[in-house]
């Protein structure tokens, strides 16, 4: 027992005295050493004067939970004949007394205890905040979900029944449409078995008749002079003559990726207990809602040849001689930037409603690049080089496909396995290919709108790929000739298209007509326009130069409010 009546720590392991060696009498634990004591020892500790000012305490359970070797007692890894007996905060390690004096000096240090019951409250504190608030939240939101799963339930199994019963419905229509087909081909199987029965029957009744012409030849008498056979043309059958052709089935064009387009969607639409949910109305474009007001600007680190917006006002400016492409605000700070590495240069990005982007790349490569910053390749588009890229409503990949040839044309590719799904080459009903160099493409409902280059005008085709409309600027009668680059659409079903020869914008309607000409250089201060894009939710547009032209070698991007 210790002089003082504390509860001794338990000796049975021969812990020994860390000044002179004696295992007997251990009771006394120095907190600034720190080190076990004997009696002795302990008496003599503060008679040394480096040790006058040291703590000594008995050597309880309580005190070696938290001093004890088997907490804090661990040699230095620079120093291992010493233990680590302080702690650097500034650096945030664990040291001796050697580390202290030679790269510590005039840090803040504590003691390795007070450290550990630092850690240990701030673990601790750690513990209680999970129990106390972040697992009772976890579970309300468990339940939440649960009570919402089990509510969208009911309407989950009608939309499935409904779903399979289309399923149904649209098997027997083509149940019924192959069948059709089959007893075409079996109307004229019979038609044919029909043909050769004629032909038998007729073939005996004319051996009938040689028999009888041959008895009365036999016979010799004067009634084969009376005796007049039917004509032998009269035998010849009234059927039509076998035709020389073979059936031939040719499935319907396209069949496959008409029906994945046409079979319908399942949506999620939000609904209150009050009321049921109405229609939202559609917005209407009104001409007098123009108005140019200039917003902001800024300096882009690259030319703007392609930019997109990805909300909270900020977009994605890219140029197809730099394989970087940089997030910017609309106070012209760099968020965030990724480089595609490989790429030889980036020509233009689409965001999904994932968050994912999908960026096309001067190497012949259309690459995913995750909301991580994580790069993949998703198809491999050689010989063609990838442009302009877009989705539809249901998020196939649409893009530009370009060899300097006559080859080039638009490509609709699966967003999941990136197995190519259909080509549109833009032939007008006249048979003329009005797609012959297309440069960028946007969604515009079911429609496709392509900025073709080489003749320059915008061409709009349908979800078929028919040509709808062609727009070719002259409408517009500027001084200079239409030289088309970026393309846009507002909720209006507008489209923005800028004109970098005449340094402005053309507004045009959905059906291809001018509504104005717009954002021009004494508007915007822009020396060539080139990527452009709308931000619906802010009613912005944001149009960027895209490379040296008419002797300014500004990188600026301009934001506009163009809509009251």
């Amino acid at each position: 027992m210790s002089d003082n009546g504390a509860t001794p720590f338990p000796t049975q392991l021969a812990v020994s005295c860390g000044f002179c060696c004696g295992t007997t009498d251990v009771n006394w634990f120095c907190k600034s050493c720190p080190g076990s004591l004997c009696n002795t020892c302990k008496m003599s500790h503060p008679s040394i004067p480096v040790f006058k000012n040291h703590i000594v305490v008995p050597r309880t359970n309580d005190v070696m939970r938290l001093y004890g070797p088997s907490k804090i007692a661990e040699q230095c890894r620079l120093h291992p004949a010493k233990e680590i007996s302080t702690y650097c905060k500034d650096c945030q390690v664990p040291c001796c007394a050697t580390c202290q004096v030679q790269k510590h000096q005039k840090h803040h240090i504590s003691t390795i205890e007070d450290a550990y019951l630092s850690a240990e409250n701030r673990l601790n504190d750690n513990v209680k905040e999970l129990e106390k608030h972040v697992i009772p939240t976890i579970d309300q939101m468990a339940d939440k979900t649960k009570k919402d799963r089990s509510e969208k339930r009911v309407q989950i199994d009608r939309v499935r029944e409904e779903v399979n019963a289309f399923r149904k419905e649209l098997k027997e229509a083509v149940d019924e449409s192959c069948d059709c087909l089959i007893e075409k081909l079996e109307h004229d199987e019979t038609e044919l078995d029909n043909l050769i029965t004629k032909l038998n029957v007729q073939k005996g009744k004319i051996r009938e008749l040689i028999k009888e012409v041959n008895e009365i030849i036999q016979k010799g008498d004067l009634s084969m002079i009376k005796y007049s056979p039917p004509s032998p043309s009269t035998f010849i059958p009234e059927v039509p003559t076998p035709r020389s052709t073979i059936p031939v089935f040719s499935p319907g064009r396209d069949i496959l990726s008409i029906i994945k387009d046409r079979i319908g969607t399942v949506e999620w639409i939000e609904i209150n207990s009050e009321s049921k949910r109405t229609p939202i109305p559609t917005a209407k474009f009104d001409p007098s809602m123009i108005n140019i007001n200039k917003v902001g600007s800024f300096d882009s680190q690259i030319s703007v040849g392609s930019i997109t917006t990805a909300g909270n006002n900020t977009a994605w400016v890219m140029w197809d001689y730099s394989d970087t492409m940089y997030l910017y605000d609309s106070s012209g700070e760099v968020v965030r930037s990724i480089t595609v590495k490989g790429s030889r240069g980036i020509n233009d990005m689409v965001i999904t409603r994932s968050g994912e982007m999908i960026v096309t790349c001067k190497d012949k490569k259309v690459r995913r690049v995750s909301v991580s910053g994580e790069v993949s390749t998703m198809i491999d588009t050689s010989p063609f080089q990838p442009k302009g890229v877009c989705l539809t409503d249901s998020e196939d990949v649409v893009v530009c496909m370009r060899d300097h040839g006559k080859r080039n044309h638009i490509a609709v590719y699966s967003p999941d396995t990136g197995r190519k799904l259909r080509e549109i080459r833009g032939i007008d009903g006249q048979g003329k290919k009005q797609i012959t160099d297309p440069y960028r493409v946007v969604s515009n409902g079911k429609d496709l709108c392509v900025v073709n280059w080489d003749p320059d005008h915008v061409v709009c085709v349908d979800e078929r790929g028919d040509v709808r409309w062609v727009y070719d600027g002259k409408e517009a009668k500027l001084s200079k000739s239409f030289n088309l680059r970026g393309i846009s659409v507002d909720k209006y079903n507008n489209l923005l298209v800028t004109d970098i020869h005449n340094r402005c914008v053309h507004f045009i309607d959905k059906e291809g007509r001018l509504i104005q000409i717009m954002l021009t250089h004494e508007q915007t201060g822009l020396e060539g326009h080139w990527g452009i894009c709308v931000d619906d939710k802010t009613g912005q547009v944001w149009v960027g130069n895209g490379s040296v032209y008419f002797g300014t070698e500004s990188n600026n991007v301009v934001i506009c409010k163009y809509l009251s």
